[in-house]
């Protein structure tokens, strides 16, 4: 039903639905961007391929620092902490070979934890935890080998209480057996049903004091002034990064695209998609030449390419992209098609 509205009115609608248009939809499926249209799908990954879609390489400058773990339907990347040091935006090379600038949101030293949120396209391919006990389960990894991220198989011996280097508890760690492979900090275990069961990150063995009749463990605490404690790599158990990510604050969430305008699902019998019925001021939908409005107001028939026909739908496909994302609309408006190339940004 076509809508005639006041210039007050009209400002309400376009407050609402260009908050419905900027909201994040986290139920919407993982689809990389770029993927081929639902009519031409792509073959089902094995579960190998599946996991390495979801860990990425952080890197500075092209050097790899370390391994990270994609949040499924989240999009952040957790990482370990130490492997960071002096890098405040360091780069996160996904597993297609497309590489984006992130920012550490959240840290926490003691288990050696850093949450990484991406600032350009968002990658929804990810992993997600489980709580079944790892210990002599064959597990796997993706760690360095010739240059690349290879698939390693590792064996969670047991627990382990560890040490963080300033001195605090790390309960129940998980130690690992490598089997050869080169441990590196941020790379995740997976059990066989593919999901995370801990981090790799780096702490301290407890010092053996080895003078007397008998051996007893010292905490850090209690070693001698200056003595550094025994580095070794552990595992993060799942209930650390539970409690690691609850703690992040509410500005570590990855930074949303912005489109900026309010829509409508045009009226049957027309061409369907979602009739631009306000663009926000500033907004990058009115940088675009996006019209809204009048007798002829422009529809947006597809985005990149996959077809939108309701204001939800075009809210879940520009959840999916990043900031400083380019898409392409597919525009109908005066009985012709054309394409608009809009770039988002972060919403204000």
């Amino acid at each position: 039903m076509a809508r005639t509205v006041g210039s007050s009115l009209l400002l309400s609608v376009v407050v609402l639905e260009l908050a419905a248009i900027s909201r994040v939809t986290r139920a919407a499926p993982a689809t990389p961007v770029g993927s081929a249209h639902a009519t031409n799908p792509t073959p089902p990954l094995s579960q190998p391929e599946a996991i390495r879609r979801g860990i990425v390489q952080v890197e500075q400058g092209g050097r790899p620092l370390a391994v990270g773990t994609v949040l499924a339907n989240d999009g952040r990347v957790l990482t370990a902490l130490s492997s960071l040091t002096n890098v405040a935006e360091p780069d996160i090379r996904y597993a297609d070979g497309s590489v984006v600038r992130a920012k550490i949101v959240h840290t926490d030293d003691a288990w050696d934890l850093a949450l990484l949120a991406p600032t350009g396209s968002r990658w929804r391919d990810g992993l997600s935890p489980t709580d079944s006990d790892p210990q002599g389960v064959e597990l796997r990894s993706f760690l360095p080998k010739g240059g690349k991220l290879a698939q390693a198989s590792l064996v969670a011996k047991g627990r382990i209480d560890a040490k963080a280097k300033h001195g605090d508890e790390l309960r129940s760690a998980l130690e690992i057996d490598f089997k050869g492979a080169v441990s590196v900090p941020g790379a995740p275990l997976v059990d066989p049903s593919g999901h995370v069961v801990g981090v790799l990150i780096k702490a301290c063995k407890p010092a053996v004091d080895l003078v007397g009749p008998a051996s007893r463990v010292r905490p850090v605490a209690e070693m001698a002034s200056g003595t550094p404690c025994v580095t070794l790599t552990v595992g993060a158990p799942v209930y650390a990064l539970r409690a690691f990510l609850m703690k992040a604050p509410v500005q570590a969430a990855a930074p949303s695209a912005w489109l900026g305008l309010g829509g409508a699902s045009t009226e049957p019998g027309g061409v369907k998609g979602v009739r631009v019925v306000g663009v926000a001021p500033g907004s990058p939908a009115e940088a675009s030449g996006l019209k809204a409005g009048g007798q002829t107001p422009d529809v947006i028939v597809a985005v990149d390419g996959t077809p939108v026909e309701t204001p939800e739908q075009l809210a879940s496909s520009i959840a999916q992209r990043g900031v400083d994302q380019q898409v392409k609309f597919l525009v109908f408006s005066q009985g012709k098609f054309r394409e608009v190339l809009v770039t988002l940004r972060a919403a204000p």
